[in-house]
C-alpha cells in the first residue's frame, strides 16, 4: 500500500464517522446551496456546517455513551427501531462532550436567532430560554421534579456558544 492510500485508511480508522458523516453533508450541503440558491450567502453555510459539526457531536457522544452502559446484542441488530428507542437508561455523555456540542449549538441558534432579530442578545435569550420548557415537559412526563442543575447547565452552554460569537464579532472589528 502506497503512502497516500495509507494515510487515508489511517484518517478514517482515527476519525469518528458520526461526527464525520453529518461534517461533511452539512459543508456539501452549505457549498451546494451557495451555488445554486441566490439569497443563501457564505455566512449561512458556514452556520450550516457548524450545526452539522454539534449533532455530530452529540450523535457520537450519545452513541458512546450507549455504547459503554449496554453490552451489544446479538438479536437486535444495528440500525432497528430498537436501537432508538427509549429505553429507560440514563444518558451518561460526558459534560465537556456535551457542553461543547451545545455551545456549538447555540453558537449557531443563537447567531440566527439573533440575526434574524437584528440584536445579538435576543439569541442569546432565546437560548438561555430554550432548556426550559424540555426541561418542565419532561419532569412532567416522568412525575417528577424539574432537573434545575441540568436545565441550568445546558442553558449556560448555549450561552456559551452565543457568548463565542460575540467575542468573534467584536474582535473582528
Amino acid at each position: 500500500m502506497d503512502t497516500p492510500a495509507r494515510f487515508v485508511a489511517t484518517l478514517a480508522d482515527r476519525c469518528y464517522g458520526r461526527l464525520v458523516l453529518p461534517l461533511l453533508l452539512g459543508l456539501m450541503a452549505a457549498v451546494a446551496l451557495t451555488q445554486w440558491v441566490s439569497w443563501f450567502t457564505g455566512g449561512m453555510g458556514i452556520w450550516l456546517v457548524l450545526g452539522a459539526a454539534g449533532i455530530g457531536i452529540l450523535w457520537h457522544s450519545d452513541a458512546v455513551a450507549t455504547a459503554a452502559g449496554k453490552p451489544a446484542t446479538v438479536s437486535t441488530p444495528v440500525g432497528t427501531p430498537a436501537d432508538f428507542a427509549w429505553q429507560g437508561e440514563p444518558l451518561n455523555i460526558s459534560r465537556p462532550i456535551a457542553a461543547l456540542g451545545l455551545c456549538l449549538l447555540g453558537l449557531v441558534w443563537g447567531g440566527l436567532i439573533g440575526w434574524w432579530a437584528g440584536a445579538l442578545w435576543v439569541g442569546a435569550a432565546a437560548v438561555a430560554v430554550a432548556p426550559l420548557p424540555i426541561a418542565f415537559l419532561w419532569a412532567l412526563g416522568n412525575g417528577r421534579p424539574m432537573p434545575w442543575g441540568y436545565t441550568a447547565f445546558a442553558a449556560c452552554a448555549l450561552l456559551s456558544g452565543v457568548g463565542v460569537l460575540w467575542g468573534l464579532v467584536h474582535a473582528m472589528g
